[in-house]
């Protein structure tokens, strides 16, 4: 299906329905669609790898609409999962999407993600009429070859934080067992804000990287911290060797060698 015809149906469909109604449909289809068809090789394997790890709180950076919260809620029914989504109507329809699938142990902190203390502008863009939730991003140091397409958008202030700054200080003191990241090419920035959480807890991460010098920066970073760079090809898990993909996993060295 070409770019422009799927557009078109999803301009149609938030039309008929409501963008609300829509994102909440979208996340409980996509719920459904993993549990039946388990046809997600990137979760598969994230979620294998952390269950090698003792159990631990999982953090999703980027919740978006929250499916992948409730993936990995049900997937680790012992765990606690953190939702950080930062935009208001999302969280919102994460909280719908919970009470839906009835899981209890999941945990929605409206915030963005970074390596500092600050209020930011996010944006979703509106592209061809549609609403982008997807592609929505925090207006900061941003690097983006689509710029041209992203004239429009939707703009919300919200409030940023680091995860040093959120989990270091746990008074639980909690386990952190599983990071998955995709915010839209600020995934060097969330990583930076989250050193220390790192280098303590050693949680296996993914993250969604795009192909330009943030992707190299993240993965510089990570080695330096004691982490290998793995990608999926051919439903298996290989070293990353300058080899394309869209998502990376990061598995601590000492976990790696077990």
């Amino acid at each position: 299906m070409s770019q422009k015809i799927k557009s078109f149906i999803q301009f149609l469909i938030q039309q008929l329905i409501g963008y609300s109604t829509y994102l909440y449909c979208f996340s409980i289809y996509r719920v459904l669609r993993y549990q039946m068809f388990k046809d997600d090789d990137d979760v598969n394997f994230f979620i294998q790898l952390v269950k090698k790890q003792n159990n631990g709180v999982i953090i999703d950076a980027g919740a978006n609409v929250g499916y992948m919260s409730v993936i990995f809620a049900k997937a680790f029914p012992e765990s606690s999962i953190v939702s950080y989504e930062p935009i208001r109507l999302l969280s919102s329809i994460i909280a719908r999407v919970i009470r839906f699938f009835g899981t209890s142990n999941i945990e929605i902190r409206q915030k963005a993600l970074g390596d500092s203390i600050e209020s930011v502008t996010i944006k979703t863009p509106i592209i061809q009429g549609v609403k982008k939730q997807g592609l929505s991003y925090i207006d900061k140091e941003v690097e983006r070859a689509d710029a041209d397409m992203l004239k429009k958008s939707i703009d919300e202030q919200v409030d940023m934080v680091s995860l040093d700054s959120e989990w270091l200080n746990d008074i639980a003191s909690r386990k952190i067992s599983g990071i998955k990241v995709d915010v839209e090419n600020f995934e060097y920035f969330v990583l930076k804000g989250a050193v220390q959480l790192l280098e303590r807890f050693k949680p296996v991460v993914m993250a969604e990287l795009w192909d330009n010098n943030r992707k190299n920066a993240c993965i510089q970073f990570m080695e330096k911290l004691g982490y290998r760079v793995y990608i999926i090809k051919d439903k298996a898990l290989v070293q990353f060797q300058g080899q394309p993909s869209l998502n990376y996993f990061f598995i601590p060295f000492a976990n790696e060698m077990e």
